[in-house]
């Protein structure tokens, strides 16, 4: 589903006067017309990109914390180029597909070896849950009758809970931001799945879940839902976002979304990226806003499809990844599945009573040193027993198994 416009066409139609950019009336029939996100600096200069649209536009207003005005458009490539010299533009950038950072899947487990690899269960075992902590997973969508994480999913009847900008497509769609995909329910698993001894435990078992559905059953999610679902998080006072997703092409729309997130009091958390070659960190996790995660295995390695690069932050577990789905439970490997543990870590830390802000640097300051690059690992594997205090052995659970089945 789309947002309402925050403008009206026919308004900005009407203001559109000093400070608009002069464009020709129309582009010629053979010039391309694509979809991009303006950054604009002013008003008029929203009001200029809107107003040039070649179909109703949409922005998001980022200035409470940030100096920019997204406006989302159809241009075409001179329309483009002629907003982009404006004074008060800073950027034109194409509104790219992002995609959810997943690899292939091998071994199954049952225990998640990530969760107890990072002292989860020592810290569990001493009464914490991250209770009262606000994960927005930004992704395909949650299915809320999973019964990993039905107790800890925000309630469903509550309109601002939860949010879509893609509609779910398919028979289990209870609701428009329902997991199409599957990806969103793995991701909220591991941040936050319950204590249950039938299913599978996430890093923070009394968190609470957000669903914003920014991708489509595919994985593919464009630039303007990602910033407006971070926006929308920020917005609400939640505590951290978790982006698995990303793209090799920078995206100042995605940077100004982080930033804003990040004056509002959020840890933005976000997947590096599986291309595993140096300088590959995918955006938005390469901009210093945001928590930018590594994957590890088992053996205290780095995941060879794991991107590498100077904005690699941190590292968490991601390979071979046991965590609910819709269907029941699947094992997965991708940064996609390291980030989760890095999101449920932040909950732990800001359930402590930290500032985001200390909370990150918290994070960083206790991972552990695995002895790789620090364009591999960041700072090392998060340890959030040792964030919070707490000694552990680093035991990987029950290893590499993995339930099958679900009951509903």
């Amino acid at each position: 589903m789309t947002p309402d416009p925050e403008w009206s066409r026919r308004e900005l139609l009407k203001s559109v006067g000093t400070g608009a950019v002069a464009l020709a009336a129309g582009a010629a029939i053979s010039e391309r017309i694509s979809a991009y996100i303006v950054g604009a600096g002013s008003d008029a200069g929203a009001v200029a990109a809107s107003s040039v649209s070649d179909t109703d536009s949409r922005s998001i207003d980022l200035t409470d914390h940030t100096p920019w005005r997204l406006v989302r458009g159809t241009f075409s490539d001179a329309r483009a180029e002629s907003l982009q010299a404006r004074d008060d533009v800073g950027f034109v950038q194409p509104d790219r597909w992002l995609e959810t950072s997943t690899g292939s899947s091998r071994r199954a487990q049952t225990v998640p070896w990530g969760v107890a690899r990072i002292g989860s269960t020592v810290v569990h075992d001493a009464g914490r849950t991250a209770a009262g902590v606000d994960i927005g997973v930004i992704d395909t969508g949650i299915d809320p009758t999973q019964p990993a994480i039905e107790a800890n999913v925000a309630p469903p009847a509550d309109s601002d809970a939860h949010k879509a900008w893609v509609d779910c497509q398919g028979s289990g769609c209870d609701y428009a931001w329902s997991d199409d995909g599957g990806h969103g329910t793995h991701v909220a698993g591991t941040a936050a799945a319950t204590a249950d001894a039938t299913g599978t435990t996430g890093v923070a078992p009394a968190a609470t879940l957000h669903a914003l559905k920014v991708c489509g059953a595919a994985g593919r999610c464009r630039t303007s839902a990602v910033a407006k679902a971070v926006r929308y998080a920020a917005d609400r006072g939640w505590d951290v976002v978790n982006l698995s997703l990303g793209s090799p092409q920078p995206s100042p729309a995605l940077r100004a979304a982080g930033e804003y997130a990040l004056e509002s009091g959020v840890v933005p958390v976000a997947a590096a990226g599986n291309q595993g070659r140096p300088e590959s960190v995918n955006y938005p996790a390469a901009y210093e806003a945001f928590v930018g995660v590594a994957a590890t295995t088992i053996d205290d390695e780095i995941g060879r499809f794991s991107s590498r690069g100077p904005a690699v932050d941190i590292a968490a577990p991601g390979t071979d990844v046991c965590a609910p789905t819709p269907e029941g439970y699947a094992t997965r490997s991708g940064t996609s599945m390291a980030a989760p543990h890095v999101s449920g870590a932040a909950a732990h830390v800001i359930a402590d009573g930290a500032s985001p802000t200390d909370a990150r640097r918290r994070l960083l300051e206790t991972a552990e040193d695995l002895g790789r690059p620090a364009t591999e690992q960041g700072a090392g594997l998060v340890d959030v027993a040792a964030a919070l205090g707490y000694d552990h052995d680093g035991d990987t659970g029950d290893g590499v198994s993995c339930p099958t089945a679900v009951s509903r």
